[in-house]
């Protein structure tokens, strides 16, 4: 038994090429727009005259651009990058209370984030196809939102984040054009507050990404 490990180990040792190779990368993306599943909450429920449900209206599309490199050990390889990634969104806020005037209307607010994406993954080349998977740190670099407006508004947004990904590519010459599904450790709007309540909706925030990739 234990020769016949060490002759599986010494096949796997000598199919993989230990003289590793670095080439650079250039990707660009887009992640469409979607509206997730409904999963509005109550806020202000102490309070019934501003009491009001809110709500994930829409995920808008989103683009991509980043470089980065690539280190290859046939058949496995690894990768870091840094994009840059504009998110917006738009949320549903809806009054629940029917005197003063109000109306069934839902008013929305529009919330963007511009965020530098550093995916450092680990993936097989399988020839034609690429599968890699990967965590996602992501430096927040600028946050805007119309909810600023709302009274009672604050919020707790860490400028740095974490999530993961994973995808598969096809590689035609030096291009790879790829699917990738990333998720973040974070459920939408977990870090807005109103009056001191916590707004974080069910569902983790995430996106399916098409890139295009350059190998150079």
């Amino acid at each position: 038994k234990n020769l016949t490990a060490l002759f599986v180990l010494s096949l796997l040792f000598f199919s993989i090429d230990v003289e590793g190779q670095v080439t650079m990368t250039m990707t660009a993306g887009i992640s469409p727009q979607r509206t997730p599943e409904a999963h509005y909450i109550f806020v202000n429920r102490s309070s019934p005259r501003d009491e009001f449900t809110f709500d994930l209206s829409t995920v808008k599309a989103s683009y991509f651009i980043g470089v980065g490199a690539r280190y290859d050990i046939k058949p496995f390889f690894f990768s870091a990058e840094a994009q840059y990634n504009k998110r917006q969104y738009v949320y549903n806020i809806a009054y629940t209370f029917p005197g003063f005037g109000r109306t069934e209307e839902v008013v929305q607010y529009t919330e963007s984030m511009n965020v530098i994406n550093l995916p450092v993954s680990i993936g097989v080349d399988l020839g034609i196809v690429d599968v890699i998977n990967g965590f996602i740190p992501q430096v927040i670099v600028s946050h805007q939102t119309d909810l600023e407006d709302f009274r009672g508004y604050s919020d707790k947004l860490s400028p740095v984040r974490f999530g993961w990904h994973s995808g598969i590519a096809a590689n035609i010459a030096n291009m790879r054009i790829g699917l990738d599904w990333q998720m973040d450790f974070n459920n939408y709007a977990d870090y807005i507050y109103i009056n001191d309540q916590n707004l974080a909706l069910a569902g983790r925030s995430s996106r399916i990404v098409g890139t295009l990739t350059y190998n150079f």
